[in-house]
């Protein structure tokens, strides 16, 4: 083994012990929010309803080839979110051995290899990319899928380039077209590279018969939404909004000034310290217009594959765009596989400004610490100034709806952009073992902060759980159900979290009628605070 090949397999025992000490005390979460139901979806299918096309379509999305992986963990210990968060570790691994196989093939020369190591463990403790392992959902398939089908396209690993395809485009909608832009930007780049001029089309078009196994996962979507459509499901194949007739409905491709592209361009480009990379990005640009209008000579990319990184650009490009002309709500794992390419055209752009190799290191390390601390605190100053923020009782988060509005209150999935969110969950736990919540227990909150917030308990340890034997199942309500039931229970325990909606009166519309507040319990846990309102029936006037 060479010594360069030994730093790289360092590395990655150091990404490994870096992923342990930031993920072990998450090994019991449970999810909350849309990882709730697709954690729910999961655990059904090892249970229940077995592998078929109905179990696996987790949320309306063609889910099938992530969802069977991740079936895959449950299988012996349905309900566990420990063997889940394994599952999704090692693909963490397998996307970021793809991530490192991509670099090198970017950048092959010498002098390259230590900086990309650095690189590949930025790329690891990026806020959002962690955030996106551990909260469970599709996103993460498409980012793991996405880099291991470019990593085997430019390796000319066809065979694999199809099955990390499939994979892929059966993790969600967006993989389709990301399996395809791949597709397309390989066949242009060895089409069209400079490097072939003067070479008849006939032998140019010869290059590419190669590469026809990348074709499959296209092939086999499409089959999927011919059968999905002439079998006249109630559900359309490719999910849209409610409020939508179609999916094309959300795209809006030329409007930049809409609050949701606005978010959606800071999710990408500011949050948790991304305004480093974009920086680098932004000043190599400048760097490159001026020379342009200058007519000077274009710079070189030392050590690089110059057609592999032009093609990288082009992708990234056409990914950035279409993904956010779809819009929806400020969810900023819809953006995971952009992030890691941004990190290597930030690379591309330090070699492009002819940043030495002892200057990159130091550049991909300042990544790594920045990352590392935005993981696990909203400590970014600009990011607070661009959102905002909101007090979770002994910390701040940023305020991810601010920009949009799109909640009338700092968020809820939006708010997983590090691990700090997690605190919902464990502040859960707190409060049920201390007030120990059974199961004729009646737990209350805000019906707007009710979105799959709730699991049963273990029975045993009084921890929110996603097993179906052993349980306790509390009395969970809302204000409007407490205000409807005509045989309202006398004793309530009414939640309020950090993050519920600005002028929230749901607390105030019970005891102004039916019910007394007889004590508060206020419990802190790594920064959370969690208060908890007993309520007492008490008679009508």
């Amino acid at each position: 083994m060479t010594a360069e090949r030994r730093e790289t397999v360092l590395t990655f025992g150091v990404i490994v012990a870096l992923l342990g000490m930031l993920l072990w005390p998450e090994r019991g979460y449970v999810p909350i929010w849309d990882g709730n139901v697709y954690a729910n979806c999961i655990v059904d299918a090892a249970t229940t309803h077995g592998f078929d096309l109905n179990s696996l379509r987790c949320a309306r999305h063609p889910t099938y080839g992530w969802a069977a992986i991740l079936t895959l963990s449950q299988l012996s210990s349905p309900g566990d979110t420990g063997m889940m968060l394994l599952m999704n570790v090692l693909l963490g691994l397998l996307a970021l051995v793809s991530f490192r196989a991509l670099a090198s093939a970017l950048f092959p020369g010498d002098g390259h290899a230590r900086a990309l190591n650095v690189l590949t463990v930025a790329c690891a403790l990026h806020p959002v990319l962690l955030s996106t392992l551990l909260q469970v959902n599709p996103d993460f398939g498409l980012y793991v899928f996405f880099l291991a089908m470019y990593a085997a396209l430019v390796h000319d690993r066809y065979g694999w380039a199809a099955v990390a395809g499939t994979f892929l485009a059966f993790s969600k909608e967006t993989g389709a077209f990301a399996a395809g832009a791949l597709v397309a930007v390989e066949v242009g780049r060895r089409v069209l590279a400079p490097a072939l001029r003067g070479m008849s089309l006939r032998a140019r078009l010869a290059r590419i018969a190669p590469i026809w196994p990348a074709f499959l996962p296209l092939t086999l979507f499409g089959l999927y939404l011919v059968w999905w459509t002439a079998s006249a499901n109630a559900q359309p194949a490719i999910w849209k909004h409610d409020w939508n007739t179609s999916t094309a409905d959300a795209f809006r491709f030329f409007d930049l000034t809409d609050p949701i592209f606005v978010s959606y361009a800071a999710g990408i480009f500011v949050l948790g310290f991304s305004w480093v990379v974009s920086a680098i990005i932004a000043g190599d640009a400048l760097v490159g217009g001026y020379r342009f209008l200058r007519r000077r000579a274009p710079r070189m990319l030392a050590g690089a594959d110059p057609s592999l990184v032009v093609s990288l650009a082009v992708l990234t490009l056409v990914l950035t765009y279409v993904l956010t002309a779809f819009r929806t709500w400020s969810n900023v794992r819809y953006f995971a596989v952009l992030y890691p390419l941004f990190l290597l055209l930030a690379y591309a752009a330090l070699v492009r400004l002819r940043v030495s190799v002892v200057g990159r290191i130091a550049a991909g390390l300042v990544l790594v610490g920045l990352f590392g601390l935005g993981a696990v605190r909203s400590a970014d100053p600009v990011s607070k100034a661009v959102y905002g923020t909101f007090s979770i009782g002994d910390r701040e988060m940023y305020t991810m709806t601010s920009i949009t509005g799109e909640f009338s209150g700092p968020g809820r999935d939006e708010l997983v952009y590090n691990l700090e969110f997690t605190g919902f969950h464990h502040i859960q736990n707190a409060l049920f073992r201390e007030l120990r919540i059974g199961d004729a227990t009646w737990v209350a909150i805000s019906r707007s902060m009710r979105w799959h917030l709730w699991s049963q308990l273990d029975a045993r340890t009084r921890r929110r759980t996603l097993q179906r034997t052993n349980l306790i199942v509390p009395r969970y309500a809302d204000e409007i159900d407490l205000q409807v039931n005509p045989n309202r229970p006398t004793d309530v325990v009414f939640l309020e979290f950090s993050n519920h909606q600005y002028g929230d009166h749901a607390l105030e519309s019970l005891t102004r009628r039916y019910y007394r507040e007889a004590g508060i319990a206020r419990i802190h846990l790594n920064g959370h605070l969690l208060v908890a309102h007993h309520l007492v029936l008490r008679a009508l006037p």
